[in-house]
């Protein structure tokens, strides 16, 4: 691969999100430091390019920045005309698109717009004996992983799970100083399809963010119960996670599911408590580091994903594992 790879780096709040870092290290993985191999699409409202200084630390040598002010939504099809144009300008082998909320959405625009094929749920990027790059993406809930060949012309765009690679972490030989070229997003006279009506925000952290998630489905048997779940992600400083099953009978919020419908998460810890383990649900958190089961049900499928399992109902489970936890945190 002589070209080099773009990563989209997505922008909100005025900061670069988690996944940035994510998808530099996958790129420098595959290059092996080769200087100038990794670059990055990043779009905003204006005065965004002051962001590209955090991408030198993380191998980046070019960011091809498009500002305007509609960009400052997160609107796929806006965001995908910035970062096609980035990808027409920089000529890059493989795009790399982190699955949050708006990259789930920009990467097959994104794609369509380069008329090229797009991947999605990725976790690896590798190159096989003969040279040519592959990709992992697992399916069927994560019990299979399919196995993909790309070319490098045209660009694939590949969308990437979160927690594909250690976090936050710089990468070594990273450029100190990289260039910053702009780019003419083509929004002039533009017309979004989609209307915003309302921006719903959530306190604190982001689900997806969560270095360890505690998450509760109908075995819990009551909406009070759900309390358990909360308290015990307090305890070991994660954050509280819902099946579709509980958050369909409003005993969790929508922000909260876990599954293919809802937030797909890669946590260092997944702890699932009263849950069976269906695809829908695995979809979501197959990918993480560490699952620990919690069920009554012996021939339950989640403890083919667990590497540690407790058979048992969790009400009788939970309250003394609280505690220990309480103990074990206050030394």
């Amino acid at each position: 691969m002589s070209k080099s790879i773009l990563i989209v780096a997505e922008a909100e709040g005025g900061r670069l999100v988690r996944m940035v870092s994510d998808l530099a290290a996958v790129a420098c993985g595959l290059v092996g430091g080769a200087a100038g191999s990794v670059v990055a699409a990043l779009s905003g409202p204006p005065g965004t390019a002051g962001l590209a200084k955090e991408l030198w630390p993380h191998g980046v040598s070019v960011a091809y920045v498009a500002e305007h002010p509609l960009l400052g939504e997160l609107r796929p099809e806006t965001h995908a005309r910035a970062a096609a144009a980035a990808v027409q300008q920089a000529g890059p082998s493989l795009v790399l698109v982190g699955q949050t909320l708006l990259g789930r959405d920009m990467a097959p625009y994104l794609a369509a717009r380069l008329n090229t094929s797009v991947l999605m749920n990725a976790t690896e990027l590798r190159r096989n004996s003969s040279g040519e790059v592959e990709v992992v993406c697992p399916v069927y809930g994560g019990s299979v992983r399919a196995v993909y060949t790309v070319s490098e012309s045209p660009a694939t765009v590949v969308g990437f799970q979160p927690g594909v690679a250690v976090r936050g972490e710089a990468v070594a030989g990273g450029a100190r100083q990289g260039q910053v070229v702009s780019v003419d997003p083509g929004l002039g006279g533009f017309q979004s399809k989609v209307k915003l009506v309302n921006r719903a925000t959530t306190a604190g952290p982001r689900l997806e963010e969560a270095r360890v998630i505690v998450s509760g489905g109908k075995g819990l048997g009551d909406k009070k119960n759900y309390a358990y779940i909360e308290d015990l992600a307090k305890v070991v400083g994660g954050m509280p996670g819902a099946s579709r099953a509980i958050v369909d009978l409003g005993w969790a919020t929508r922000a909260q599911q876990v599954g293919l419908t809802g937030k797909r998460v890669s946590p260092d810890l997944y702890m699932a408590i009263g849950i069976s383990g269906a695809s829908q649900h695995m979809a979501g958190c197959s990918t993480s580091k560490v699952i620990v089961a919690v069920n009554r049900e012996r021939d339950a499928v989640i403890f083919k994903y667990a590497r540690y399992g407790v058979l048992g109902d969790c009400l009788e489970f939970l309250p003394s594992f609280i505690e220990e936890c309480r103990k074990l945190k206050a030394g």
